[in-house]
């Protein structure tokens, strides 16, 4: 049986390691100065080499002919272990070996000389799953190791590591492989193995991968099995149940644009060819953390590198520009609320169906009414003449009307106040009946101050989504574009008491929503 790729091909010296090269170059220099170590801690990720690295380094302290650094791979130190026939070099998984009595296995066998080599290795893989037991038998030999013997601790969950194991070992931590990386390393192995294989496919599997190069390397392996001389994107794909990075982004730019009818149609073609709900979830669930990552800080895009492409990027920051971080924002959390609510449902698209059709009720908000469409044609001079007097001065945003007799805007709310109500009946009721028992009071500078009754009224309307919620209606609505603010009525009398109300303004309030006006 031929070997698997990530063993066929795994490095034999420091040149052929992928990636990690503050690690290789800080092991190279501890060689070349003949200060090695007795104890090292590699941790990181799964598959980003560090059992690799640790063979390396076992290699090259007990070569006989090194090379700036580097093992010659010809003396006889260097074909032993090579070969894994060299007895001095011990391997240790412990996950199988957990307990304290493995542990004073080792102690015994650490105090032997080693048989054949200058320097004996333990390699401890998987050191995290030892029995506290086993770890307080470790420490003891860590303190007083021979002076001939070397251990490398590997880990992939270095926060269960006690302290007193940390505090006794040089720690090196693996970061992941960026996608360029892999992707080099796969042509290469495919270029050996006489395989054509598209550049987009070996994208999807370096995407695939999250950043570790065997598991890149075995998917590489899944693929070539299919002894087909030229491999696409398209049987990549079927094999891996996974969508191209090119489909995601095209579902992404058509959800943005609102065209959901042909988001729809994406979804059909998503059933159609059997793939993978759960997966395609996953993946546009992670192509959206990463618009928002970028909207926020578009500099982070190279820390992202171990999991976005040069050409994806371009491709996010494009799609970006015309989002706002919100609406982002939004899709996540519906994504996300969705996928939970229908994780059993045996219809496996349904959450990204409901998914979209809410989104698409949402946007119904955002098509202008016969109302807003009248506003709108209110002169840009004599709205902003408006606006300006509004920062001046809240009282003058409360009277009834310009010098000019247009309607200033905290009328144009008054006025359309039960239609705004009314609009919000279908996407979110209870939000609805709140705002019944509030009232619009008056305009500072950029603010719309809202009288709530009582706190938890208040609470409602300042939770972010439903205060943004109200804020497009009332926009969309009256073409005043605001920020909200609800106060509850003791609030405003002290933030407000200096204001005189218009009486005929609290006059038109009493007709709108019913009541007396108290004198106080």
């Amino acid at each position: 049986m031929s070997a698997t790729l990530y063993r066929k091909y795994r490095p034999q010296t420091f040149a052929e390691v992928i990636g990690q090269k503050h690690v290789v170059q800080t092991l190279k220099n501890a060689v070349k100065s003949d200060r090695i170590g007795q104890a090292y801690l590699f941790a990181g990720p799964r598959g980003t080499g560090k059992t690799s690295i640790a063979r390396i380094f076992a290699k090259t302290i007990n070569c006989e002919n090194l090379k700036n650094g580097e093992p010659c791979s010809k003396c006889d130190s260097c074909k032993l272990i090579t070969d894994a026939r060299a007895l001095d070099i011990i391997e240790i998984d412990a996950a199988s070996n957990t307990g304290v009595d493995n542990i004073r296995e080792l102690r015994e066998t650490v105090k032997l000389p080693p048989s054949s080599l200058k320097h004996k290795v333990y390699i401890i893989d998987e050191v995290h799953m030892l029995s506290g037991g086993a770890f307080n038998a470790l420490l003891k030999t860590l303190e007083e190791p021979p002076a001939n013997v070397v251990f490398i601790l590997a880990t992939t969950e270095v926060h269960k590591i006690p302290e007193t194991i940390l505090s006794r070992v040089q720690r090196f931590d693996f970061t992941r492989l960026t996608i360029e990386e892999i992707i080099h390393r796969l042509e290469e192995i495919a270029k050996l193995e006489k395989v054509k294989v598209d550049r987009e496919a070996l994208e999807i599997i370096a995407s695939s991968s999250e950043g570790g190069m065997r598991n890149a390397e075995s998917l590489l392996g899944q693929v070539i099995a299919l002894e087909d001389k030229k491999i696409t994107a398209q049987e990549v794909e079927f094999i891996l149940g996974t969508v191209s990075e090119k489909f995601t982004a095209e579902f992404v730019d058509l959800a943005i644009q609102k065209k959901y009818s042909e988001v729809f149609s994406k979804i059909s073609e998503l059933r159609e060819s059997g793939i993978d709900f759960k997966n395609f979830g996953k993946s546009l669930l992670n192509y959206l953390r990463q618009m928002l990552v970028l909207k926020i800080n578009p500099d982070l895009g190279k820390k992202l590198s171990y999991e976005i492409t040069k050409e994806r990027l371009e491709q996010i920051k494009r799609q970006i520009s015309s989002v706002e971080t919100g609406e982002i924002l939004n899709f996540v959390n519906i994504l996300q609320e969705k996928a939970e609510k229908f994780k059993s449902s045996p219809i496996p698209q349904l959450f990204l169906e409901v998914s979209i059709a809410k989104l698409a009720a949402e946007s119904t908000f955002d098509r202008p009414s016969n109302i807003s469409a009248t506003n709108s044609q209110k002169p840009v001079a004599q709205k902003a003449k408006a606006n300006l007097e509004q920062q001046e001065s809240p009282t003058r945003s409360t009277s009834h009307s310009d010098a000019g007799g247009q309607k200033t805007d905290i009328d144009l709310i008054l006025s359309n106040w039960p239609t705004i109500i009314d609009s919000l009946k279908s996407y979110n009721h209870s939000l609805s009946s709140v705002l019944k028992m509030c009232q619009p009071t008056l305009i500072d500078g950029k603010y719309l101050i809202l009288q709530t009754k009582y706190s938890f009224y208040n609470d409602k309307i300042s939770d972010m989504q439903n205060r943004l919620t109200i804020e497009k209606a009332i926009a969309r609505l009256t073409g005043v574009d605001l920020k909200l603010k609800p106060l509850t009525e003791k609030k405003f009398k002290e933030q407000y008491a200096h204001i005189k109300r218009d009486k005929s303004l609290l006059q038109e309030a009493v007709e709108i929503f019913g009541g007396k006006v108290v004198d106080e």
